[in-house]
């Protein structure tokens, strides 16, 4: 059974090694993916992850567009998004919104090993 990976950033600038290593991670695992056996790969900003769209530098504007291009979904809670005004910036970057709650009970029904960072 193909498995599925969801990398769930839940840090904010504070811990910027954090929210690099889990992009770098989501890359890493999406390029290896048909020799491991990886269907999907997506990336959740949830918490202090949503709010790295308040202010995204270059370098990682650079990599979230390089995921999506790449076909790593990427998902912002929704709730987030709308509560700290990130609607804009999120369809700016190729986000799409889902609410976590829906996101969370989907990974543990659709079987995704979720990563958190």
């Amino acid at each position: 059974m193909p498995g599925k990976i969801a990398i769930v950033i839940a840090s904010d600038w504070d811990q910027e090694l954090k929210v690099k290593s889990g992009l770098h991670l989501a890359k890493r695992i999406y390029g290896a993916r048909q020799e491991n056996g990886i269907d999907a790969v997506e990336v959740f900003l949830y918490a202090g992850g949503s709010k790295l769209l308040q202010s995204l530098p270059e370098e990682f504007a650079g990599l979230l567009r390089m995921l999506r291009e790449d076909g790593i979904i990427l998902k912002v809670c929704t709730t987030e998004a709308r509560s700290w005004g990130l609607e804009q910036s999120a369809r700016e970057h190729g986000i799409s919104m889902e609410f976590a709650r829906d996101a969370f009970s989907r990974y543990a029904t659709d079987g995704f090993t979720v990563f958190t960072f």
